[in-house]
């Protein structure tokens, strides 16, 4: 259970199970998205805002950027110490930080996201001030990581390197209360459009990404991967960019969802 110490920073323990964990147990991608996702839950549902409470005033929490640096892949069984605080409003975000590092205080990974409170009933974000009163913002001098990660460096035509188009089959567990695609399932279909032998020699080491649009169960949904890299798959430090694609009933195309991912060899 997540702890609030009195500079609003909140502390909790999670242990990586073997399902977060990959044929190397190691921990898997999307894990590092369901701890910034658990911690941030939790650490709102203790200060009166999380969104079962939000949804009784017909607001809810929607994130829409994420960027993930993984120093290292943590192994199953082992405990993470996870930090979790929000930052002053940037532009017409509420920032959300994580910290997690091992039992030697080594780091494991850091990550820097952007939220917004929808009010449901006009469909908009509240003010970003709105959003973080219910918080108490750490001073400084106790934690603080900048909240701009620049702008997502993604192409909208690139001329190199493509991958095979991946489609994802929606399944009931994609899903939310809203019958909306979860933040993860994008996570999940990123990576599923790479062949097991690039995930066998290489890990993840930045995610960087965008949630664009809502989707829904029995939307058409493509993976787009692309590189500006000659040979990617075969490179010791490859970039990718990720769109997801949505198929609309006139048959053009709109952008959901957009990443750029760095990778290392194992």
């Amino acid at each position: 259970m997540i702890q609030i110490d009195e500079h609003g920073i909140g502390h909790d323990n999670i242990e990586v199970w073997s399902a977060d964990t990959d044929r190397f147990f190691k921990a898997k991608i999307p894990f590092f998205f369901s701890i910034l996702q658990e911690v941030g839950a939790t650490h709102s549902m203790a200060v009166g805002c999380g969104i079962p409470q939000l949804m009784e005033e017909h607001k809810t929490w929607v994130i829409v950027r994420a960027q993930i640096e993984v120093d290292r892949l943590p192994d199953w069984m082992e405990t993470l110490y996870v930090d979790t605080w929000p930052e002053e409003p940037y532009r017409m975000f509420a920032p959300r930080m994580v910290e997690a590092t091992g039992k030697d205080g080594s780091n494991v990974f850091t990550a820097i996201s952007h939220w917004v409170v929808i009010d449901m009933d006009r469909k908009r974000p509240i003010r970003p001030t709105e959003a973080l009163a219910y918080f108490k913002i750490p001073d400084k001098s106790q934690k603080y990581l900048d909240p701009d990660i620049g702008k997502l460096r993604i192409a909208d035509d690139f001329k190199g390197f493509r991958l095979p188009d991946f489609k994802p089959v929606m399944n009931y567990y994609d899903t939310d209360t809203n019958s909306h695609i979860n933040n993860i399932s994008y996570v999940n279909w990123a990576c599923d459009a790479f062949p097991f032998s690039f995930h066998d020699s290489h890990r993840i080491k930045m995610f960087d990404c965008h949630w664009v649009k809502q989707t829904f169960d029995g939307d058409d949904v493509t993976v787009e991967t692309y590189s500006d890299h000659d040979d990617p798959l075969n490179e010791d430090e490859p970039t990718f960019f990720t769109r997801i694609v949505r198929k609309e009933e006139d048959g053009s195309l709109s952008s959901v969802f957009e990443a750029e991912t760095k990778w290392t060899r194992r």
